[in-house]
């Protein structure tokens, strides 16, 4: 599929493309619900098995360069085609934003006319990607209010992981996972990385005038907790073994943080968390319980699963505990 935009206001307009993967057998009532991918490898097939679609899109480019916005500090694609990167941090967009943006089109297309054709309901959405992309997807869910489920994996700093919470240094057992018995993590993901040249496009300027991480007035669980919304659900995805650069004790610190914000205002449920053993990745394990929640309280549906597991982690046993994850969640709101 190829989407073409135009800017009402100049005139102007830009196109980038996405690939649409059908189930073979509808299941749910008013169409099929979609994954809405922000690269491929988000475990399609297990998706489209269980009656869902897919669509993953030209974020970067990966289909046809430069796609939505080139995955640099360049500036360049359909969206900066649309709306150039300004001298001034507010009239300036970054990558993140830049890709949702790309999902958010796609929902307009669906809604305009593509959903019907295709039988797929854009009313049962769910974003996702991975790493820089998980960042974009947490991005999404936060600020497109038709986006159903926001799922963002391995998203780390930037995307679900505290700012404030390092775990380099610190040991683990995951044999409650079917991991190592004595885990202990090395360099997490740095403000710096994410403000070097290979990173920085992510943001837009004024991001790059904080030179450490307690200068930033907010942290991760803020993120997460825009997703509020008693026809919204947020799904945290991290990887507790071979991850150490996106820091999946602080994604479990901000599932903790925003869980308080989800249950003051009586929607606990709406909130949940897969930390798989290992895999930079959407993995089957992943959409499986995606899937097995989103049909649950979607549509009603008794669940395969035991979605009690989507509210634990490893990282809440007194093995592995850190008390931060007490005075964090307690007292973050003051």
């Amino acid at each position: 599929m190829t989407v073409t935009v135009k800017r009402k206001s100049t005139g102007k307009t830009a196109s980038f493309k996405a690939v649409i993967s059908l189930p073979k057998q509808v299941r749910h009532e008013g169409g099929a619900p979609v994954v809405l991918g922000m690269h491929k490898g988000i475990s399609e097939s297990t998706a489209t098995a269980n009656g869902y679609a897919v669509i993953t899109y030209d974020s970067d480019g990966m289909f046809s360069a430069p796609g939505t916005a080139a995955d640099n500090n360049q500036h360049t694609g359909a969206f900066y085609d649309l709306y150039p990167y300004g001298r001034n941090w507010d009239e300036q967009t970054g990558d993140l934003m830049a890709w949702s943006w790309g999902i958010s089109r796609i929902l307009d297309a669906l809604y305009q006319g593509a959903g019907k054709e295709l039988n797929i309901n854009p009313d049962s959405s769910i974003v996702t990607g991975v790493s820089r992309y998980g960042k974009a997807a947490a991005v999404c869910g936060a600020f497109e209010p038709r986006i159903k489920m926001c799922a963002p994996s391995c998203s780390g700093a930037g995307g679900l992981a505290l700012y404030r919470y390092k775990s380099e240094g610190k040991t683990y057992d995951f044999s409650s996972k079917g991991g190592s018995a004595r885990y202990t993590y090395d360099q997490n993901e740095p403000l710096g990385s994410l403000q070097a040249s290979g990173e920085q496009g992510w943001f837009n300027g004024r991001f790059m005038e904080f030179r450490a991480e307690n200068q930033i007035p907010v942290d991760q669980h803020m993120l997460a907790s825009l997703v509020v919304n008693p026809n919204r659900y947020l799904f945290i995805i991290c990887s507790c073994q071979n991850e150490n650069w996106v820091n999946a004790p602080a994604q479990w610190m901000t599932y903790l943080g925003a869980k308080r914000v989800f249950d003051y205002v009586g929607l606990g449920d709406h909130i949940a968390i897969n930390v798989h053993l290992s895999g930079h990745a959407v993995i089957e394990e992943d959409m499986k319980y995606m899937m097995d929640y989103f049909d649950h309280h979607v549509y009603g549906a008794e669940p395969k699963t035991d979605l009690s597991q989507l509210t634990h982690s490893p990282f809440e046993l007194d093995k592995n505990k850190d008390s931060f994850a007490d005075t964090f969640t307690k007292n973050w709101i003051h």
